[in-house]
């Protein structure tokens, strides 16, 4: 129960806040979310369900809102607060901006820490190591190395490969990133280890900053692996919006069947070397089990690359080969039924071999140095392993997973084989709902044409309460924007359409300001560009002929000269780009940002729906559109100031019926009279 004590905390750290911040503005908005977000977590809502699904436009300030509500609340209630992320971009604006002013308002009554997985540290052992002759680094590379080492020795650096001053390319990192076998916290030496360090901070932080990878891998692996357990924790998901396909992604399943066949003869090299260094009584069991499944793999893996081959005519344009209702031929069904006992086996002898190495450390056959280097190249071959297997299982039982996607996929002379949960809510329900003590889902687009029923079936809720379901206004004033839906643009796939996106792009220079083109794919960015070509028109940035960042300093350089300057660029742009005041004037959205229906996972979820006699088009191509179109007109009004111009040139926003429905989603623009 939300008490007056716990009322009166949260008050008092929000006055303190305004006082020490005298630009802050006080938004009914936010403080209706602080309000909602205290009752769901105290469970005045629901005691046995404390979940709120948030949506509060742009400029509402749903950061502070849900740490002013959710930290008091987790002290009171001695629960951790986790806050995970999308982006880089908003866990650095949280631990840099966000969460220290409603420290310093709370007096420093908490203390917060950034997580962040294993790859993004260093070994300081390994560091050391690298500078060996041996390695084969580069004059540059190992000075660089050299660097490093020396400020992570006098705690300049505190080994976050995110914290150096500039990047360190992964010719550099692969030599001393931490790995799972080699740089265990078991070791003595390896305890005050920068990744080490990093966890006993989690340990004592009352709110920790992570990212949706990182939650779900260790909800992946047993809350309280790498984080709190989720009994003990009140989860804000902000940028939820991405959530449910981050999720899915993290449980799908991918082999490089040319990759695979190259790293047998790197595990078959790795028990050659073991036999040499180890003593061959302790280590021929386990070296016999290895060799004959590693054999069999690579007769496995042959095979499946033979069925590719003799099947090309069935892969589509995008290089795929997808089985239509997880009806997966029976040949490739039974080499994975055959096999993956096989790779389960790989795996199980690579653990046995890490057992054998640190065993022969503490018998001193091997020295702790060479045994690290070993254990090193153990893990990143075990962690392959494991995905084999996984990838194989999923196959070999798949008349038992109607929820699965299952294809393969061909990119130049690799064959991927492919397969992924397509409705992943009964992950989450698993994983999530059923064990974390609170969870609180915020974004700026969680509904779908006005309501939530989109996001729920993602997310596997089937119902909420409204009073869990809330949308919250954005400050901003929207008749500050116009939008144009023009009625005399070619349909799409007409052949001068891409001439007439033209036409209203040289039509735009004319303003002064910034414009970004989106297109719902690069083929269509190449066609535009090619219609401007014979225009000549100057700062015109195209993505894939710069780099995203290029692109966007060309850009920000142009307008800060006074120029009019142009990016030409994917649907991509839609998301995590911010161009305030006069870097964005004109918006132009050149089609309407449908899924690719031949995408394998979509086209599964889609014949899936059509299964249970339900419309995949209303059910999931049209709401996905709709959250992606308001998310692409979101990216002209960042802050209250403002304003510009929408231009939307897909006709079929005037010619098709669901037209009226996309356009009632979006926020309440001005419409132009054309």
């Amino acid at each position: 129960m939300l008490t007056d004590k716990n009322k009166q905390r949260i008050r008092h750290w929000y006055r303190t806040l305004q006082e020490q911040n005298p630009t802050f503005v006080v938004r009914p908005a936010q403080t209706a979310l602080i309000a909602q977000i205290a009752k769901t977590i105290a469970g005045d809502i629901d005691k046995s369900n404390r979940v709120l699904l948030a949506e509060a436009g742009t400029g509402t300030g749903k950061s502070l809102a849900y740490l002013l509500a959710a930290i008091p609340l987790a002290r009171a209630l001695n629960k951790k607060v986790v806050i995970s992320t999308a982006t880089v971009a908003l866990q650095q604006q949280l631990i840099d901006s966000d969460i220290p002013l409603v420290h310093l308002a709370a007096h420093g009554e908490f203390q917060f820490c950034l997580a962040k997985g294993r790859q993004r540290y260093c070994c300081a052992h390994k560091l050391v190591a690298a500078i060996a002759p041996e390695v084969g680094l580069t004059p540059k590379h190992l000075d660089l190395v050299k660097r490093m080492a020396v400020a992570l020795q006098q705690g300049k650096w505190d080994g976050d490969r995110d914290t150096w001053p500039s990047q360190i390319p992964w010719q550099v990192w692969q030599h001393v990133v931490v790995d799972g076998l080699s740089c265990s916290a078991q070791s003595a030496r390896h305890r005050s280890c920068p990744f080490h360090k990093a966890r006993k901070g989690l340990k004592k932080a009352d709110v920790i900053v992570a990212n949706h990878s990182l939650l779900l891998a260790d909800l992946h692996a047993g809350s309280g692996h790498i984080l709190p357990a989720a009994e003990d924790c009140i989860y804000i998901l902000d940028e939820a919006h991405q959530f449910p396909d981050i999720a899915r992604d993290a449980s799908a399943n991918q082999l490089g069947l040319q990759h695979a066949l190259k790293e047998i003869d790197s595990i078959r090299a790795l028990d050659k070397e073991l036999a040499s260094l180890i003593n061959p009584s302790g280590i021929a069991s386990a070296s016999l089990r290895l060799k004959e499944a590693c054999t069999e793999l690579h007769r496995c893996f042959n095979k499946l690359k033979d069925i590719a081959t003799l099947h090309k005519e069935a892969f589509d344009q995008s290089g795929h080969w997808r089985f239509a209702l997880a009806k997966t031929p029976s040949a490739i069904t039974n080499i994975a039924s055959n096999y993956h006992k096989e790779a389960n086996k790989l795996t199980v002898s690579l653990q046995t071999f890490a057992g054998l190495i640190q065993e022969s450390v503490a018998d001193n056959q091997l020295k702790s140095s060479q045994a690290e280097g070993l254990l090193s190249r153990l893990s990143i071959l075990q962690h392959l392993t494991e995905s084999w297997v996984d990838t194989l299982y999923s196959y070999a039982n798949e008349n038992n997973q109607k929820n699965y996607a299952f294809w393969f996929s061909r990119k130049e002379k690799e064959i991927m084989i492919c397969s992924s949960p397509i409705e992943i809510g009964g992950v989450l329900q698993h994983l999530l709902w059923q064990d974390a003590f609170s969870v609180i889902a915020v974004s700026a687009t969680l509904s779908a044409l006005g309501n939530f029923c989109y996001y729920l079936a993602q997310i596997g809720l089937a119902k909420l309460p409204s009073e869990q379901l809330i949308k919250l206004p954005s400050p901003f004033n929207y008749q500050q924007v116009t939008l144009d839906v023009p009625n005399n643009i070619a349909e799409p796939d007409q052949p001068n359409f891409a001439s007439d996106i033209a036409e209203y792009i040289i039509k735009a220079q004319q303003h002064q300001g910034g414009i970004l083109v989106l297109c719902n794919s690069y083929r269509l960015v190449d066609l535009v560009a090619q219609q401007l070509e014979q225009h000549n028109l100057e700062n015109l940035w195209i993505q894939g002929q710069l780099t995203n960042q290029q692109v966007i300093a060309k850009h920000r350089a142009s307008i800060k000269q006074q120029q009019t300057s142009t990016i030409l660029a994917t649907i991509g742009f839609s998301e995590g780009i911010d161009l305030p005041g006069d870097l964005l004037t004109d918006l132009i959205i050149a089609r309407l940002p449908f899924a690719v229906p031949t995408e394998p996972v979509m086209a599964s979820h889609a014949e899936l729906l059509e299964s249970r006699n339900q419309n995949p088009f209303m059910l999931l191509t049209l709401p996905s559109a709709s959250r992606k179109l308001v998310q692409s007109c979101g990216r002209l009004m960042r802050k209250e100031s403002d304003s510009g111009r929408i231009v939307l040139l897909d006709s079929r926003l005037s010619s098709r019926r669901y037209g009226s429905q996309l356009l009632a989603a979006l926020p309440p623009y001005k419409r132009s009279d054309n």
